[in-house]
Formats: C-alpha cells, sequence, structure tokens
C-alpha cells in the first residue's frame, strides 16, 4: 500500500497563514501616509519656532497645534509602519486616524477656536503662509491615504506563494 501523495494548498497541520494587505497596495498607502507625516511635522515645527519666537507665552491653538501635532505624526508613522508590514487592521487603522485628522481640521479646530467656517475653510486652502500650506497638505495628503488605506485594507492576499 501507498501512502497518501502531499497535497497542494495548506499544511494539514498548524494553522493557516493570515490574510495579509495587497503588497502594493500597503507600499503606496504607506508612502502616502509618510507624506502625510512629513506635513503634520512641517506643521507642528512652524508652530515650534513661532512658540520660540513669542517671549511671554504660548497660546492655548499653539500649544495644542504642538501637543496634536507630535501625537498625530506618531501615530500616523506607527499605522504607516503597520501598513508597510502588510497588516489589514494597520490599514484600517491609518485609513481612520487620516479621515480623523480631515475632521479634526475642518470641524473641530473651527469649533474650539470660535473661528467662522468660512474663515478657517479660507484660511486652509490660501496657502498664506507655512504654515497654512503645511495645513492644506496635510488635508489633502491625509484624504488620499485614508482612500488608498481603505482600498490595501480590502485588497487581500493569502500570502501563500504560488506554486509551478
Amino acid at each position: 500500500m501507498q501512502p497518501n501523495p502531499p497535497q497542494h494548498g495548506f499544511a494539514p497541520y498548524g494553522r493557516p497563514p493570515k490574510p495579509r494587505a495587497n503588497a502594493g497596495a500597503a507600499v503606496v498607502a504607506g508612502s502616502l501616509a509618510l507624506l502625510t507625516v512629513g506635513m503634520v511635522v512641517w506643521f507642528t515645527l512652524y508652530n515650534v519656532v513661532y512658540a520660540t519666537e513669542s517671549a511671554d507665552h504660548v497660546s492655548g491653538p499653539v500649544a495644542q497645534n504642538l501637543i496634536g501635532g507630535v501625537v498625530g505624526a506618531g501615530a500616523l508613522a506607527v499605522a504607516a509602519g503597520f501598513t508597510f508590514a502588510r497588516r489589514i487592521a494597520g490599514a484600517w487603522t491609518l485609513s481612520a486616524l487620516c479621515a480623523l485628522y480631515v475632521l479634526a481640521i475642518f470641524v473641530a479646530a473651527p469649533l474650539l477656536w470660535g473661528t467662522p467656517f468660512s474663515v478657517h475653510l479660507g484660511w486652509i486652502f490660501g496657502f498664506d503662509k507655512s504654515n497654512g500650506v503645511a495645513v492644506a497638505l496635510t488635508v489633502i495628503f491625509a484624504i488620499l491615504t485614508a482612500i488608498m488605506a481603505a482600498i490595501t485594507g480590502s485588497v487581500r492576499s493569502s500570502g501563500e506563494k504560488a506554486r509551478g
């Protein structure tokens, strides 16, 4: 009696490999995320320079920008790393963070600071100073990153190599 020949596919023991995000989509989403991180860091550094030039004290919005920028850039960088590692949860987290940042810039900031929405929108897309350019590019890259990260989280590959 002959033993059964080995079967193609999953091994008869152990767990099947976890699905992973598509490699190409993960690289694009991660790269866009790093561009978004760069824009957030640019905005934060602008606020650092602004805070050091003001002799008296740091105002509430500047302190909020500094803390939010550091925390936001760090969170985006971690999510980008997990997206580069082709983790599906990392891609969805990246998409959610970018969507949250866009909402925070468009909705939360004018409400917290009492700025009329039209004035705030004009500042964002006015590209007036360095901080306005950084915020506008952050919004643009965050929207693109959120979309691409959602696509990355949706397009899966099994991680199994093709046999020939």
